[in-house]
């Protein structure tokens, strides 16, 4: 496999475990706040309270990543990309699925 296929395989997989708290984050400002205020959220506080739990949690994680040539701040660069697409993603289908109904 390409480098560059790998880096990004292996980002995705860094992004995929900080989802979970990155959503419940999300999801429990979207019960005081709203739709709006869930994607907002989802770009910004639970990523970072993700990023943050995975530094304290799972120091020794980074040395993988290192060691296939991603840094830190390339992870959660590529966190945040994937967070976007997924929440890009997220809408449409939600706006597709109020369309239909």
């Amino acid at each position: 496999m390409n480098e560059r296929l790998r880096k990004i395989a292996n980002a995705f997989e860094f992004f995929k475990s900080t989802v979970p708290i990155n959503f419940g984050v999300s999801l429990f400002v979207f019960f005081f706040g709203g739709l709006i205020a869930f994607n907002y959220s989802f770009l910004s506080i639970g990523l970072i309270i993700s990023l943050v739990l995975k530094e304290v949690r799972a120091k020794n994680e980074y040395l993988f990543y290192f060691n296939n040539r991603i840094s830190k701040k390339q992870l959660w660069m590529y966190s945040w990309f994937f967070s976007l697409l997924t929440l890009i993603i997220g809408i449409f289908s939600f706006n597709c699925i109020l369309c239909l109904f």
